[in-house]
């Protein structure tokens, strides 16, 4: 084969075998002292060898750990036998950027080729794009003998496929996204960066590995094989308010970039380009966040203001409002977008006091659909779980209230999350939401026998007794006889409190020992002198309790009743009728024995005198009751002051 760019005559075959010894001895102790990540050129791979001399080739060269690689530098010596140090990256070749994509998209192309005019085709661009060596291609296409024409076009066809297909670098994007109901999808895109146009987004080619974060799989898993460009989907997991779903994408072995690994020989042969040239991850990673599609179940825990109290009192009740965990609920409050934030989802606790109650209320899980209401309260709670008072109630009397509260979903809006909302109600009777407000029994006396007795009588009072509390224990009644007084009271006058009344008529006081609804009779008191009285009566109330609550408090009553009052009245003393004296006798001739006539008459006026004696007398005496009976006067004092 004649041409202008024929290659050197090639030394005759002894002296070739004398060299390859040579150098074989050369590097004999350079391989001793090789690091272990050192490789030997073992021999000539695939290519061509050119006739003309049997030594010059064009092809690549076979490692000993199996791999094959092209020469980097023309008109060095030959690999074979020689030990290689590797370097794996972006820029260690010595070459432009372009130029070190353009060698690795060959070498990763067609570094492991096993047709011989493909071989030499690779290693004649790898060489035009590392230098010539002051020859031409045609130069070196030559060794492949009569296939050099095919070698030349495929060479140079190899690099035009390199510009346009190399790529300096290739990344990876992940999107997520999450809607509202709970479900998202993910995709993961492939960016390759050519050198001859620029960025281009893969279509779908490799397969990549993805994990995600708070989401899962249709089968349950949280990782699974993704394509590049394709549409994954996922739910979301958790019981969070709000859901956060992270992809993390792992592409592997990826055939672009311009990071190689090439060898250099202490011995100075030519560097080497490994073939399949080095392949490249990207990954990426992305999050997206939704309010979760759950639904949220309040609750409250709740303490009345007051434990005891008295009637007319005002209570409220204390809300300690969070969530019931459950089989899919969130464990958190639910949110609802306002304006672009997440703000918590108000509900309304709507509050009800029962009573009053004459009976402890136990707990039950039902309410008493016939139980007295006090009244009906509410509570908007939109800033989340806290604590929230209720208005308050004003107690109407005595004995037991309690509270109960519901949270009723048709409260909410429904543009504030009214769907993420679950209703609740709470027990009845629970001891922190309930009050005793202690009360007195109603109390009604009589005045046992007439309503006007003589001095010296003994009068006793009757006590009807209703309304008892029956958890309290007796209490003692105080029967107070207060009197006389000049006067009947009229009803309805209240004498004040029993400890101011005058000690003087404080006429007499029993106690009567009460336990429960019914009548009882006070011990009589005696009563000597006349005038009008009344009965009272007053009570201490029940004896507190171990936790010092008096379940009877104190009562009194001191109002004048027509029932309780009578009066004392000496009995009338009956005058005695004037005797009418006899009509004188006719005289009869009868012989006269005594005195004479005159004597007779004298005796007649004496017993007239003796007689209006007695009547003054008599009078005297009434007059002198009369005045007892209204002023207490002696008789002494009655008697002077009728003295003439």
């Amino acid at each position: 084969m004649t041409s202008s760019h024929r290659p050197p005559r090639p030394p005759r075959p002894a002296l070739l075998t004398a060299l390859l010894i040579v150098l074989a001895l050369v590097a004999g102790p350079l391989w001793l002292a090789a690091p272990a990540t050192a490789v030997t050129g073992a021999g000539l791979g695939t290519g061509h060898l050119w006739r003309g001399d049997g030594v010059s080739y064009l092809g690549t060269y076979r490692l000993d750990d199996g791999r094959q690689a092209f020469c980097l530098e023309a008109g060095k010596s030959s690999p074979v036998g020689n030990h290689y140090d590797t370097e794996t990256g972006s820029e260690v070749v010595g070459v432009s950027t372009a130029d070190h994509a353009r060698l690795a998209y060959i070498a990763r192309t067609w570094g492991d080729t096993t047709d011989a005019d493909t071989a030499a085709a690779g290693q004649l661009a790898v060489w035009t794009i590392t230098g010539l060596n002051g020859h031409t291609q045609r130069y070196y296409a030559g060794r492949a003998n009569e296939r050099w024409p095919i070698v030349l076009d495929r060479a140079n066809e190899m690099l035009a496929e390199a510009t346009a297909a190399a790529s300096t670098s290739v990344t990876a994007s992940t999107s997520v996204e999450l809607r509202d109901d709970g479900t998202g999808t993910l995709r993961s895109d492939l960016s390759v960066d050519r050198v001859g146009g620029g960025p281009e987004l893969l279509t779908p080619q490799h397969d990549g590995t993805v994990a995600l974060t708070g989401g899962a799989f249709a089968d349950g898993s949280t990782t699974a094989v993704v394509q590049n460009g394709v549409d994954l989907d996922f739910r979301a997991t958790g019981d969070l308010a709000q859901v956060e779903v992270s992809a993390d994408t792992r592409f592997d072995g990826l055939p672009y970039g311009r990071i190689v690994t090439a060898g250099t020989s202490p011995a100075g042969s030519q560097r080497i380009l490994f073939s399949g040239g080095t392949s490249v991850e990207a990954s990426g990673a992305a999050s997206a966040e939704a309010l979760s599609p759950l639904p949220f179940r309040p609750r409250v825990e709740t303490r009345t203001s007051d434990v005891v109290a008295e009637p007319g009192t005002t209570v409220t009740d204390q809300l300690t409002v969070d969530v019931l965990p459950g089989e899919g609920l969130l464990s958190e409050w639910g949110r609802h977008d306002v304006a672009g934030t997440w703000q918590p989802v108000p509900v309304t606790v709507r509050s009800r006091l029962l009573g009053p109650f004459r009976e402890p209320v136990a707990r039950a899980d039902d309410w008493p659909s016939d139980a007295p209401v006090v009244c009906d309260v509410s509570v908007v709670v939109d800033e989340g779980p806290g604590t929230y008072t209720t208005p308050g109630c004003e107690l109407p009397s005595g004995g037991w209230f309690t509270w109960v509260e519901t949270i009723d979903p048709s409260d909410t809006p429904v543009d504030a999350g009214r769907d993420r909302v679950q209703g609740w109600r709470s027990p009845f009777g629970t001891a922190s939401e309930t009050t005793f407000v202690p009360w007195a029994p109603e109390v009604s006396t009589t005045v046992v026998g007439a309503d006007q007795v003589e001095p010296g009588a003994c009068v006793s009072d009757e006590l009807t007794v209703t309304e008892w509390n029956g958890q309290a224990p007796e209490a003692r009644v105080d029967t107070v006889l207060v009197g006389p007084f000049p006067e009947a009271l009229a009803a309805g006058h209240d004498l004040g409190p029993i400890a101011e009344i005058d000690e003087a008529l404080l006429a007499g006081r029993a106690t009567t020992t009460v336990s429960g609804d019914g009548t009882y009779e006070s011990p009589c008191l005696p009563v000597e002198r006349e005038g009008h009285y009344v009965f009272l009566f007053t009570s201490e109330g029940s004896v507190p309790d171990d936790d010092g609550v008096q379940v009877v408090p104190a009562f009194a009553d001191t109002t004048v009743h027509l029932a309780e009052s009578f009066s004392v009245v000496a009995p009338e003393v009956p005058e005695l009728p004037a005797e009418t004296p006899a009509p004188a006798a006719a005289p009869t001739g009868l012989a006269f024995t005594g005195a004479d006539g005159n004597l007779q008459a004298g005796a007649a006026a004496l017993g007239v005198t003796l007689a209006g004696a007695v009547m003054l007398v008599a009078s005297v005496a009434l007059h002198v009751r009369r005045r007892r009976r209204g002023h207490g006067d002696t008789a002494e004092e009655l008697l002077v002051s009728s003295a003439p």
